[in-house]
């Protein structure tokens, strides 16, 4: 995985580069805090603040909010990995999330299946919301229906 990270060397051409020479400067920058009161409050501004800076504010846990650079996401990460493999996430990929961090990768799936304790924006962007939870083997019923076409017991 260290080589996957691209570089654009021309317009035209990228190249790989070694995970351990990138040096584009900050990628993520976490708030957390036990109250979720406080990071909801909070949102608004790092969202201005985000905007003004050429970035963007997701969550992925309700006591988290993740500040990323525009254009960086799950979904955007997914999509080269994808490109890099030579799969077709429209026909190939099965995604499974729980949170809004994971709204890009359900979207672009041939399938993107959702666990039933996710968050209600992730329910809302899902093909298929479960009734398990994460907690209950959601992943494993996910991946027993929809990549081996097998029904769970």
């Amino acid at each position: 995985l260290p080589q996957l990270l691209l570089s654009p060397s021309s317009d035209s051409d990228q190249e790989r580069q070694p995970l351990e020479t990138y040096k584009n400067g900050l990628h993520k920058i976490l708030f957390m805090d036990p109250s979720v009161d406080k990071l909801n409050e909070m949102r608004p501004h790092l969202e201005a603040l985000a905007e003004e800076n050429g970035a963007t504010v997701t969550q992925a846990i309700p006591t988290m909010l993740e500040w990323l650079p525009q254009g960086c996401s799950k979904g955007k990460g997914v999509s080269k990995m994808c490109q890099r493999l030579g799969i077709d996430p429209k026909t190939q990929l099965l995604a499974l999330g729980d949170a809004e961090n994971d709204i890009g990768m359900l979207k672009m799936a041939s399938i993107g299946v959702v666990v039933g304790n996710g968050s209600e924006i992730a329910k809302k962007a899902a093909d298929v919301v479960l009734t398990q939870t994460n907690d209950d083997g959601a992943v494993g019923v996910a991946m027993e229906k929809y990549a081996f076409g097998r029904v769970p017991s």
